[in-house]
């Protein structure tokens, strides 16, 4: 790892004498249809990569114009003017002085106003993340923020288990503009899958976050950054969408924006409903004095996710230097399905017994936040703000099966009638205070604290009824109380050294207390630990077009409310989900380095992580047969990665933006007793090709594969899928229409298990939430366009929604 570091040093210095550059004059002129000089018009000098401003001129009174001190680079000059239509020039290199031909300006209809605007890159690096600018996205819309993050870089969404990991780690903490979102991580899938991607700007994928952000998760944070409504007045936006991939679906949004005077109201709604049905594949086979033990099941699902989202907000203006505020978030996420199963029982290949299972199951989440903030500047650079966030989760997973039992010549023998239960209500409270300060040019610091109090109630049952009773498992019942308290404190400082380079680093120290109770055991957890966590950034800016970014983070993986509060999910009746009230928090350090030229991305990455929890772990008892996943340590988890980015132009209205990504990574486990250690290398790509047809309708095709990975000591199969859609925009008044195919190849599953023959464990499992989907999406805006924006902020308790279940 130091030779890889020390290299990428002695590259940077190399580049250091490539990259010094001269500055080149362009010069021009501006003429309309009779050959004389258009006076006062703009001139604007673009990338021609991704059409963002350099710098901009004003012709004299004879249309002349010239633009000083231009790096070499790849442009484009757009001349604009009120009353005309706009003329633009081809792309040229420039290499010296350069003269521009003489721009031609037609008088056309004459416009209430010029908007100049440059469209963001699909993607883009900075500092310490990757932004994925949704907005820019066709097959995004209609969609779902949990489907934007299928399709990012880096990014695996493994629905099996409800888990999301960045670059081969898991650990990840979603952030609703810049908040921590506290949802529990096996309802964290359910949550983004009921998040319209149209009320959604952007993601960012920061993977080495400063000391100011909680040293939650060992992937670091995905913020999901939704879109503000900019305009003073009333103002915002819909969008309607319908869709078709066996069974219906819909998903729509409505966001508001009202300001006046000192007060500012915002809002947003939406609604979801998914009825595409899903399909799954279990075996697993193992030997028992001397037998050949087998299993095969499969089910068809037929879910229906029925999914209420609100967010309301409002900014009071108390005086010039303080605003006070108050964001309550409601939403209300129904999943209920009827399932039917079939289970077939071998011995040496030879049926014993088989099963049909009818399931009705409902998996419900309620949740109620509110948060309270108040800032203060003493002047422009400097401020303090505290926020106060109350949060409430109920979770609600009823679930009825019907078992018909068969014999090995298929006649029917008896029926069971079983029945789960599982209520968690979660009450979370934070505080947070952050005063930050620039003292001058080159030197800023921050420093803040931050308490967290997590209380829940789960009640879990497992029942069958027996002569016309319903009779308690005591070996799957259990009731049990969690008391948790977290208190952080974290100082950082920036420091620019000169035009080229800076420092940030930072300090934070996290204090838990967690005691867990259960009615059948006492005590099963009681911890009190306190660590620190440092990060350093090193940022070097060799020319305006190359950067390098050199960090080191160090983070805390806690178990999951799920993990800590046990349930029982039956596949079939020797087949089933478990929580793990054992699991031991996991740490990490890791190093990053980014190379960023233009709007190219290199990134290296490594990752050391003790007591890695993996979820959805298989275990066979072989005294029963039955097949448990659960989350679980693993002894250690070893991850290095190399990301790339790269945007390509082939012609003026075809441009891609392509990322490739390879992860090696090596772990070393335990089933049962015995070590096991496994290692892979794992390569992944994304790629996204936008095409202008006219100046109204374009077109976007995108796709993605991951290579073969590890789920601790499970492994998956590739999975790859390709979206293709089209958008026709009818203009500011009448909005757009958008038509898109996502998964059109009908390719995205899940097939992967555990093979572990000394250990005496095989299994094969596939998991098909996804088919191809028609969808049609229609957008529009509406009210006020001209006035100011609404303060963007963010709650105070975004990390605890991670963790609810």
């Amino acid at each position: 790892m130091k030779s890889m570091l020390l290299g990428c040093f002695l590259f940077c210095g190399t580049l250091t004498s490539l990259y010094s550059q001269n500055t080149y004059k362009i010069t021009g002129a501006v003429e309309d249809a009779l050959r004389e000089g258009v006076a006062f018009a703009n001139i604007l000098l673009l990338k021609a990569s991704d059409s963002t401003l350099v710098k901009g001129a004003i012709t004299d009174e004879n249309g002349l114009y010239n633009i000083d001190n231009v790096k070499p680079g790849n442009y484009i000059v757009r001349c604009t003017l009120l009353g005309y239509q706009d003329a633009r020039t081809e792309a040229f290199d420039l290499n010296d002085n350069y003269s521009v031909p003489v721009l031609f300006m037609n008088e056309g209809e004459t416009l209430g106003e010029v908007v100049v605007q440059a469209k963001k890159p699909l993607y883009a690096q900075k500092v310490d993340r990757l932004v994925i600018n949704v907005e820019n996205s066709i097959v995004s819309s209609g969609g779902t923020a949990l489907e934007v993050l299928e399709r990012s870089p880096g990014v695996i969404v493994n629905r099996q288990n409800n888990a999301i990991s960045v670059v081969g780690k898991d650990g990840v903490v979603v952030m609703i503009n810049g908040k921590i979102s506290y949802v529990p991580a096996s309802s964290l899938v359910q949550m983004l899958e009921g998040m319209n991607a149209d009320n959604i700007e952007s993601i960012e994928l920061i993977t080495t976050p400063p000391a100011s952000l909680d040293a939650e998760g060992n992937a670091g944070y995905i913020n999901i950054v939704l879109k503000s409504n900019p305009d003073m007045g009333l103002n915002g936006s819909y969008a309607l969408s319908a869709g078709y991939g066996r069974g219906a679906l819909s998903n729509d949004n409505l966001n508001f924006n009202y300001r006046k005077d000192k007060l500012n109201l915002f809002g947003s709604y939406s609604f979801r409903l998914d009825q595409r049905e899903q399909n799954w594949k279990t075996s697993r086979e193992y030997t028992n004095e001397g037998d050949l033990i087998a299993n095969n099941s499969t089910t068809d699902r037929e879910p229906t996710q029925r999914n209420h989202n609100i967010r309301l907000g409002a900014d009071y203006q108390l005086t010039e230097k303080t605003i006070m505020g108050g964001i309550a978030t409601f939403y209300d996420n129904r999943w209920s399905m009827d399932a039917f199963n079939t289970s077939l029982n071998t011995t040496n290949g030879l049926p014993t017994t088989s099963i049909e299972i009818f399931t009705k199951e409902i998996n419900q989440l309620k949740h109620f936040g509110a948060n309270y903030n108040i800032k203060h500047n003493f002047r422009k650079e400097e401020f303090i703000s505290f926020d106060v966030d109350y949060l409430f989760y109920e979770f609600n997973n009823p679930t009825d099966y019907v078992n018909d039992y068969f014999d090995s010549s298929g006649i029917f023998t008896y029926s069971e009638l079983l029945r789960s239960r599982k209520e968690t209500p979660l009450t979370t409270w934070v505080g947070k205070l952050d005063y930050s300060n620039k003292a001058n040019d080159k030197f800023s610091y921050e420093f803040g604290a931050k308490a967290t109090q997590n209380n829940f109630e789960n009640d879990v049952s497992i029942e069958t009824l027996e002569n016309g009773d319903w009779v308690f498992d005591p070996t799957l019942t259990n009731f049990s109380e969690l008391d948790e308290t977290i208190m952080a404190g974290y100082a950082s400082a920036d420091y620019t050294l000169n035009d080229k380079m800076s420092f940030k680093g930072g300090l934070r120290y996290e204090y838990t207390d967690s005691k867990l109770d259960t009615d059948t055991e006492g005590r099963v957890v009681d911890r009190q630990y306190g660590i620190w966590f440092p990060s350093l950034f090193v940022i070097r800016k060799w020319t305006d077009d190359f950067s390098t970014n050199l960090a080191y983070s160090k983070r805390i993986t806690r178990p999951t409310f799920n993990d800590l509060a046990p349930f029982v999910i039956f596949f079939e009746p020797n087949t089933f989900l478990s929580g793990n009230a054992s699991i031991q928090p996991a740490i990490s350090n890791s190093v990053k380095m980014d190379f960023n030229y233009k709007s190219y991305f290199l990134s290296f990455q490594y990752t050391d992580e003790d007591s890695t929890i993996a979820n959805f772990q298989e275990t066979i008892d072989e005294e029963t047969g039955r097949l448990v996943f659960e989350a679980s340590n693993l002894d250690y988890t070893r991850t290095f990665s190399i990301i790339t980015g790269f945007p390509l132009k082939i012609t003026d209205w075809w441009r891609t933006q392509n990322n490739l990504t390879y992860v090696r990574q090596k772990v070393r486990s335990f089933y049962k007793e015995d070590i096991v250690e496994l290692e892979l290398g794992i390569f992944s790509a994304n790629s996204s090709h936008s095409f202008k047809i006219t100046d109204t309708f374009s077109a976007e095709l995108s796709g993605f594969y991951n290579g073969p990975g590890f789920f601790g000591n499970a492994t998956y199969d590739a999975f790859y899928a390709m979206n293709v859609g089209f958008q026709q925009n009818f203009g500011e008044k009448w909005g757009t229409l958008k038509f898109s195919v996502n998964d059109f190849l009908d390719s995205l599953e899940f097939n992967g298990g555990t093979d572990l023959p000394e250990q005496n464990i095989k299994t094969r499992n596939t998991f098909d939430f996804s088919n191809r989907t028609f969808q049609l999406t229609y957008t529009r805006n509406f009210g006020n366009k001209k006035l100011r924006s609404a303060r963007n902020r963010e709650t105070g308790a975004e990390e605890e929604r991670r963790r609810v279940n």
